[in-house]
């Protein structure tokens, strides 16, 4: 196996602390390289490029571990809010279940009064308008 395909698969299992520690520790190499570099004591330019390649793929790997966390955090938040859902209509349908059929004649005749109000209400106010436009023909 070739030393890149290793450095892959070393960077790809470490878990968020490890890539981090990493991380620091390449971006200290690469500052301590800039400085050799000022003082002429580089015999080797790859490092540089291999030191930003190798920070590059642990961003990336950071990334990827921090977007699974966010996707993980998001499903438990959905399964929770589903579940609960789910018992709020047990509980629903529970509640339905244990009413009585007289309960449920009861809810039956109030419902029926207040939409017998409402129409009360309705018919009077559209009496109102038919005075009120009668009063404004006669004037004229």
């Amino acid at each position: 196996m070739s030393k890149l395909k290793e450095r892959r698969r070393e960077i790809t299992v470490m878990d968020q602390t490890q890539a981090q520690k990493e991380l620091a520790d390449l971006q200290r190499k690469l500052f301590d390289l800039r400085l050799q570099k000022q003082r002429g004591e580089v015999k080797n330019n790859r490092l540089f490029a291999q030191t930003r390649v190798d920070i590059a793929r642990l961003k990336f790997h950071l990334g990827e571990l921090l977007h699974a966390d966010l996707m993980a955090a998001e499903l438990e938040i959905a399964g929770a809010e589903e579940a609960a859902a789910t018992e709020e209509e047990a509980t629903q349908a529970k509640s339905s279940a244990q009413a009585t059929p007289a309960e449920s004649a009861e809810d039956d005749a109030e419902s029926a009064e207040a939409e017998a109000a409402d129409e009360a209400d309705e018919d009077e106010s559209d009496e109102a308008d038919e005075d009120e436009s009668d009063g404004e023909d006669e004037e004229s």
